[in-house]
């Protein structure tokens, strides 16, 4: 492989992220060195490919490599909590994996969290199909610069990107992603696990140029696990565990409605109808409605709030007309990269004014 100088600006990532169980079957999981405030990369365990960059815990600005250099490097991102953190820094291309397993506890909720942030000082690349090798025969001419992290079986190959070794994918850049990324909070949640280890992965593929990434603040919350939810009934039986419903709006003016959903990761969301109740609709002499909202799907790249806009079908619309209320059922699907889907439902309430009274 050839030499890469460093040029441009370089951003440290921190990585924080060390999980095990308590002894003798406690009931919460722990992070071990999580925020690296130990100045070390004590609980961790790191792969090098080529053994042309590293994983650092670090404090101040300084590139660890880069610094060092006759021309040293700028300057990389300051830990975004505490003194320390854990940053990537190469020169030249190589494969950098810091991991750590994680026992979680039977019979708990389980919450992932972390902060990741990244430079690139070239373009985010990923070759077809994707892999997070750097060999140039292996990449037969394409480019690889990205970064990932995400929750995986142990027994899996630790460079597998197999969908069936991948339990959860928190963070993974893409193509004509922005090559710089502030810390940003992600979530995972681990409640499907409970009772097995899991192992959390940090990768940085870097062919092109320098790529500091890095993690920080990482942490796992362990709670009872959670009983029935008055929203609905999932698939699983009581609420869903993947994600969680949240305030519920009607706009009484437009007969619409939105429904906020709590998201822990990447992935799509699915909302329909599933049939309206007994109410309205039978109250009107009409069957009950199949289909009472329009079905809507929305993607999304990380944990964050996801607002479904709820909108009827032209035959609930006529319902609401006559009645100005009408009891459906909704049924949201969570889809996560990378692992099963979720299904939860519940009922809400369609209101539209009677402007004919007006």
């Amino acid at each position: 492989m050839k030499m890469r100088r460093r040029n441009g600006w370089a951003v440290l990532l921190v990585v924080g992220l060390a999980v095990a169980a308590a002894p003798n079957g406690a009931s919460a999981a722990t992070v071990l060195n999580g925020g690296f405030e130990s100045g070390t990369l004590d609980g961790w365990h790191v792969h090098r490919v080529t053994e042309a960059g590293n994983w650092f815990a670090y404090e101040g600005t300084a590139a660890p490599i880069g610094s060092k250099r006759s021309t040293p490097a700028d300057p990389v991102q300051p830990p975004p909590q505490g003194e320390y953190a854990a940053v990537s820094d190469e020169a030249n291309p190589d494969t950098l994996i810091l991991y750590q397993d994680i026992a979680l506890a039977a019979g708990r909720s389980h919450q992932l969290s972390l902060l990741a942030y990244y430079n690139s000082y070239k373009p985010i690349a990923a070759p077809t199909p994707d892999t997070l090798s750097v060999d140039e025969e292996s990449l037969a001419g394409e480019k690889n610069q990205q970064f990932r992290i995400d929750v995986i079986k142990p027994e899996a190959p630790l460079e597998s990107l197999n969908p069936d070794d991948i339990l959860r994918t928190l963070f993974v850049t893409k193509p004509r992603d922005p090559q710089s990324m502030v810390p940003t909070k992600l979530t995972a949640n681990l409640s499907a696990f409970a009772g097995q280890t899991v192992r959390l992965r940090i990768a940085n593929a870097v062919h092109e140029e320098v790529f500091n990434a890095g993690v920080d603040g990482v942490s796992v919350s362990s709670t009872s696990a959670p009983g029935g939810s008055p929203s609905g009934g999932s698939r699983h039986g009581g609420g869903p565990t993947l994600f969680s419903f949240g305030k519920f709006k009607v706009n009484r003016q437009r007969g619409i409605a939105t429904l906020r959903v709590e998201v822990p990761g990447s992935g799509l969301l699915r909302a329909k109808g599933a049939s309206t109740s007994v109410g309205a609709a039978r109250a009107s002499g009409a069957r009950p409605l199949r289909k009472p909202i329009e079905p809507v799907t929305i993607p999304f790249v990380a944990a964050k709030t996801v607002t479904i806009h709820l909108r009827p079908t032209a035959p609930a619309r006529e319902v609401l007309k006559q009645k100005h209320r009408l009891w459906i059922r909704v049924a949201v699907t969570y889809m996560p990269t990378g692992a099963p889907p979720e299904t939860a439902s519940l009922p809400v309430k369609l209101r539209l004014l009677d402007h004919s009274s007006k």
